[in-house]
């Protein structure tokens, strides 16, 4: 056989090796693509972690924030573990929508989860010629990626999750439609502040909801996606401004709005309207806080209406009570115009004698009770360690009434700060029906959250009206007179009570010692009618504390919280029927069914007198002299209010507590003001509750007025007056022929200080012929 030429074999050789060059380059080229292409085959079958699969994907549940409503449809706060409430595509503005796309998405209606154009640009401007391309994700991958976060920062990790994510991309776009992909999008994205969702973030920095923001609210929030901290409209308003703009230019190169509309936008200011609703932010955060223990309780105890359980902070659920924002607006306000007037002028009655030295055992005593030394303890920290911790001055952030401060202090400072400063309750409610309109339990709930509607202190001469209704079940009238007398009682260990002017003498009507607080005359009154039936109407008028067996309680010193002290008032309003406070109305699930109802008691339960309606009305007239004439009536000279009103103040010892509980034909209100400790007090006058806690409903009334369809919208308490008693008579007179027969009885001159010998409970012979002196 012939040979091959050396020409032919060369060519050969050169064949063979121009194909394993091409194969290797083949490979080469391919062996990425077959790596990816199986990196990809093993992110889908789970080996480096689960993927979500259809079925999980069509039964989507986040966490939902459960809101709070008031009565006339106003948030009044949330619960949450992710602020977030879901809301549907019709409740979103049209001009949002088109802001979002234009910035985000544009193309989000043309592709399937995957925008390869995108990938593209961000490959080259980003890789390759190393310039800001902007985000390449699509809507749907940002959605994959809000439902499934992300849980590693190395970078084989960050591979495996944007694999893992552009799956899932995929698979929604199978699931769901355009509509819904951007409705779960809207419902889940972070806006920044620990805020989710659409909804939360309009209410957030422009206090309205998403279907009525204005086009530069929309391109505000919608800047906001690319980075919620950096371009954060309240910490970063510069810089939301200028990516709210771009928003905007956007808007307009793709034609969703005209240059006119675009140069007007951005002329505008940034007009952050932040409303921060947090546990200790927003309207009524103590009642808030209350209603959170008793939802919670009611969650615990089993299952609602439709037979499921659910959870406060991830179930959506919405809470209606019977609060008034208006009417809750009103009672915040005037508490932070009265407690800042009052906190400046008891500033400086402490800057002369000062509450609390250096080292106050009181002030040592807070700081062992808080973490910070508990940790220091914990740390195994000397007692010198922790006292030079203790007088350590740090920067901190605190609350005055001029707004909160940066300041530095030691905890010790920090401590003597915040003992100083008075605080108040306030609670307002519905005496027909029980509803609570209104609920405020401090000045500051972020900085002082222990709640004052709940507390139990003296209640001072608000008591008295109590021992009053008492009085006349067992038979005693407003036109009864009574003699202002010292009077030592030595069954009471020489107990001797005395008045606030320590002024005597003279005879009183009933109702005059009441408008004016005539202490001798009450205890004289607690006796003639019993300190059992004075306790007996006090349960019956709501008063759940315990009432002690002493006389004291006369003037004022049984314990009742505000809720009790304002409650029992209803009595009195509501023609002698209390009414139980009410201010759950019911809660829904997040998809509007009705799970918990809660019926009112005081419409749909059996009501009892507590007592009879005429005595009720009877201590309306009273309690109406008391604001006409009596402490009250600061209400109508220095306040000026003239529709029907009546109450009643009360000052413990040594000016401690201030008390003012007032009524109108439709609305009973209460409030109390003191400090944390006795010593917190003032030396004077300016401790009487008239200049204490009355002006908080001073300005209270008068921040309601004029507003339509709030209290008081009756002109009058009863549509009858007294058909029994007559309040018709003076307040004084001079009855010497009383005091003769006073003398003759008892052998001692009529304006003689007497001593009273008798067992408790025994009624004196001048009680037995008070008849004498009644005037009906």
């Amino acid at each position: 056989m012939p040979g091959k030429s050396p020409n032919s074999r060369k060519s050969t050789k050169s064949g063979s090796r121009r194909k394993n060059l091409y194969g290797f380059a083949s490979a080469v080229i391919l062996a990425p693509f077959v790596l990816f292409f199986s990196f990809v085959l093993l992110v889908m079958a789970g080996v480096f972690g689960p993927v979500p699969d259809t079925e999980e994907l069509s039964s989507i549940r986040h966490h939902e924030a459960s809101a709070v409503y008031s009565a006339d449809g106003e948030l009044l706060g949330t619960w949450f573990l992710q602020n977030r409430a879901s809301i549907d595509l019709e409740e979103i503005s049209p001009v949002f929508i088109d802001a979002l796309l234009s910035i985000e998405d544009i193309r989000f209606h043309r592709h399937h989860g995957l925008d390869y154009r995108a990938m593209v640009r961000v490959l080259v401007k980003t890789i390759l010629m190393g310039r800001d391309s902007g985000g390449g994700s699509t809507i749907t991958q940002q959605l994959a990626k809000n439902l499934y976060p992300r849980n590693t920062s190395s970078r084989a990790g960050l591979l495996v999750d944007k694999v893992r994510e552009n799956i899932v991309a995929r698979r929604l776009e199978e699931i769901y439609t355009k509509d819904e992909i951007l409705e779960l999008y809207l419902n889940t994205v972070s806006m920044g502040e620990e805020t989710f969702g659409l909804e939360m973030a309009a209410r957030r920095f422009f206090d309205t909801t998403p279907d009525l923001l204005a086009l530069h609210e929309a391109a505000t929030l919608a800047g906001v996606l690319r980075s919620p901290t950096l371009y954060n409209p309240r910490r970063f308003p510069e810089r939301s401004l200028q990516r709210r703009n771009v928003v905007i230019r956007q808007m307009q190169n793709y034609g969703m709005i005209t240059q006119a509309m675009a140069d007007s936008v951005v002329a505008l200011p940034l007009d952050v309207r932040y409303n921060r609703i947090t546990e200790s932010d927003g309207p009524a955060p103590y009642f808030r806080e209350h209603l959170r223990m008793e939802v919670q309780r009611i969650l615990s105890t089993g299952p609602g209406l439709d037979g499921n359980t659910y959870n406060l902070y991830t179930d959506g659920l919405r809470i209606e009570t019977t609060i008034d924002s208006r009417v809750q607006a009103a009672a915040e306000q005037a508490m932070a115009t009265q407690m800042a007037r009052l906190q400046a002028s008891f500033d400086r009655q402490v800057a002369a004698q000062p509450v609390f030295g250096k080292n106050d055992p009181q002030i040592i005593r807070h700081w062992q009770q808080t973490s910070h030394y508990k940790s220091l303890l914990a740390e195994g920290r000397s007692e010198q360690e922790i006292s030079e911790v203790f007088h350590q001055p740090l920067p901190m952030n605190v609350f005055t009434w001029e707004g909160d401060l940066d300041r530095e202090l030691s905890p010790h400072d920090s401590i003597a700060h915040y003992l100083n400063f008075l605080n108040a309750g306030f609670l307002a409610m519905s005496p027909q029906n029980g509803s609570i309109l209104a609920w405020v339990g401090g000045i500051n709930h972020r900085y002082f959250q222990y709640d004052h509607v709940k507390s139990r202190r003296q209640s001072g001469s608000a008591f008295k009206p109590v021992i009053f209704a008492a009085a006349m079940e067992q038979g005693m009238r407003p036109c009864d007179y009574q003699r202002s007398q010292l009077t030592t009682y030595a069954a009471y260990n020489d107990w001797t009570p005395r008045n606030n002017n320590d002024e005597y003498g003279g005879y009183y009507s009933m109702q005059a010692a009441l408008a004016h607080s005539v202490n001798t005359i009450a205890v004289d009154v607690l006796f003639e009618t019993g300190i059992p039936n004075v306790q007996h109407t006090a349960a019956r008028m709501g008063i759940t504390s315990p009432v002690p067996a002493e006389p004291s309680i006369a003037l004022g010193t049984a314990e009742v919280s505000l809720l009790e002290l304002t409650s029992s008032y209803t009595t009195f309003a509501n023609r002698g029927i209390p009414a139980s406070p009410y201010y759950l109305k019911a809660v829904y699930n997040k998809d509007g069914d009705l799970i918990y109802d809660f019926a009112n008691p005081n419409v749909t339960g059996t009501r009892e007198y507590a007592i009879p309606p005429e005595s009720a009305a009877a201590m309306v007239d009273m309690l109406a002299k008391a604001v006409d004439e009596g402490t009250g009536q600061a209400l109508r000279s220095r306040f000026g209010i003239r529709h029907a009103l009546a109450g009643k103040t009360g000052t413990t010892q040594n000016y401690t507590d201030g008390w003012f509980v007032g009524m109108t034909p439709d609305m009973v209100f209460g409030t109390w003001v003191g400090g944390w400790s006795p010593r917190m007090r003032f030396t004077g006058g300016a401790g009487y509750a008239s200049q204490t806690a009355l002006p908080i409903a001073g300005y209270f009334l008068n921040n309601l007025a004029g507003q339509p369809g709030l209290p008081p919208q009756r002109s009058a308490f009863h549509p009858y007056q007294q058909t029994l008693y007559t309040t018709s008579c003076e307040d004084q007179r001079d009855d010497r022929f009383a005091d003769r027969v006073r003398s003759f009885f008892t052998g001692r001159d009529a304006e003689d200080a007497r001593v009273v010998k008798p067992k408790k409970e025994k009624r004196s012979l001048g009680s037995r012929i008070r008849g004498i002196f009644r005037k009906d």
